[in-house]
């Protein structure tokens, strides 16, 4: 299957990649194209900007978490019937899991899905030079599909000239363009990243003034022949989207300004095996929907700490549905939000406390996991394992002994209650469907048991 698609890449982090990306993302939308984003790696917050931009709900595409097959699923089953896919990278081009391979790169996923890369370099400190960059990147690895080159945070528009003039002589690449140094465009950051777009909303002014930067900077009519490659992706059966079964639950999702990190494919696999997805605000809504079970994701519960506070009725509704054994599945900041209390800024503020834990920030942790089953709890049987990763800058201590249901990389983790699984691993459903599917199941049976009950 061809699609017509470009990367945006950098040789680093910094390099004002997602700014460029979005922007070019809103450009084209606006000019009628119906684009598709993706975001290479296990990245929640740049997909928030994608998906607000274009209409369309932007995919991970992550090698580490997902094998080629499910990366290709993913690719084209969000591609199709779109007039353009745009993929943001992630760090730097070759940047992935080892430094000794390609592996969970941005470089491996323009491989494997025939991407054309066009290279964000930011000029800021540099002339001639940026020609050295462009020539290892070149170089370092043949199999590059190098079409461009944007120039970001130029000092002038001589600065601009003369960059493009040596790269496009030296390198032989073609410069799409030059956007000079605008404080007005900058993504506001945390100690986690850019701050996710659903806290930090950004006015139409802005996208007014970021499209009218890249029109006014950027060859788009170069990028979309540039994305009209003809690399031919195959996949020999669909194992994520070949079918969804008619509802059987209702499962709660806690989504708003403090709890928006999913995958859309975990969202897309729980509806596969029969989910209603129905969300719910843990800071506005006085307790919970109609449902058979909760997820509740990542995000930031500890800015947004006093708000989840005030929120007593909330608190008590799901800390008595947990004991009443209503499936609950939490990750990360869900995961801290369950606990008994979370410290930030020298206050402490009163949780769910179905977890005997307080959480206190400390240092930020960061990587793959592997996980596996610690106890053949119900959602991750004996011998079950499934890809995941950890991002957080937060530490629990345990008032009393837990039961750890996880094995993250051979070491226990997590807390187990009743029919509550929490932990700070976002898992990856697509790497082990049978996780979402057993969810449901659980999901289900408490559903049952509930009807008869009453």
């Amino acid at each position: 299957m061809n699609i017509n698609s470009v990367m945006i890449a950098a040789p680093s982090s910094n390099s004002g990649k997602t700014t460029v990306a979005v922007g070019i993302m809103l450009a084209l939308k606006n000019l009628g194209y119906n684009v598709q984003p993706f975001k290479v790696g296990p990245d929640y917050i740049d997909p928030g900007f994608h998906t607000y931009v274009t209409g369309n709900k932007s995919r991970n595409l992550d090698t580490v978490m997902g094998n080629n097959d499910i990366i290709k699923e993913i690719f084209i089953k969000n591609s199709t019937g779109k007039d353009i896919s745009i993929v943001e990278g992630v760090m730097g081009l070759f940047d992935g899991k080892s430094v000794n391979s390609i592996k969970g790169s941005s470089f491996e996923i323009s491989l494997l899905l025939n991407i054309p890369v066009i290279l964000v370099i930011d000029i800021s400190a540099m002339a001639r030079s940026a020609t050295a960059i462009i020539h290892g990147f070149k170089n370092i690895d043949k199999r590059i599909n190098l079409k461009g080159v944007i120039l970001n945070r130029a000092g002038s528009d001589y600065h601009c000239r003369i960059v493009k003039e040596a790269i496009e002589k030296i390198n032989k690449v073609k410069v799409l363009g030059c956007i000079k140094n605008n404080n007005d465009l900058k993504i506001n950051s945390r100690h986690l990243g850019l701050i996710p777009f659903i806290e930090d909303k950004l006015n139409n002014n802005y996208f007014d003034k970021l499209n009218e930067t890249i029109n006014k900077s950027i060859d788009l009519n170069e990028i979309i022949k540039i994305s009209k490659n003809k690399g031919n992706i195959k996949i020999k059966k669909m194992k994520i989207y070949n079918y969804i079964s008619e509802n059987k639950v209702k499962i709660g999702i806690a989504y708003n300004k403090a709890f928006n990190f999913y995958y859309e494919e975990n969202l897309d696999l729980l509806k596969k095996y029969g989910a209603e997805i129905i969300y719910f605000d843990p800071i506005r809504d006085e307790k919970l929907p109609d449902v058979d079970g909760i997820y509740i994701g990542g995000g930031f519960p500890e800015v947004y700490a006093s708000e989840l506070s005030e929120n007593k009725s909330m608190l008590s509704d799901i800390k008595n549905k947990i004991e009443n054994y209503m499936p609950v599945f939490a990750e990360c900041g869900g995961y801290m939000y369950l606990c008994s209390n979370i410290n930030y800024n020298k206050k402490t503020y009163n949780m769910v406390n179905s977890i005997p834990a307080n959480v206190y920030m400390d240092r930020l942790t960061i990587g793959y996991k592997t996980v596996e089953s610690n106890d053949n709890n119900y959602l991750l049987k004996n011998n079950y394992k499934i890809k995941g990763h950890e991002f957080h800058y937060s530490i629990l201590e345990y008032i009393k002994e837990n039961n750890k249901p996880y094995k993250l990389n051979g070491k226990t983790d997590g807390y187990a209650y009743k029919n509550m699984i929490a932990g700070y691993v976002h898992m990856y459903f697509p790497s082990n469907q049978k996780i979402p599917e057993n969810f449901v199941k659980k999901c289900y049976e408490y559903k049952y048991n509930r009807k008869n009950i009453i």
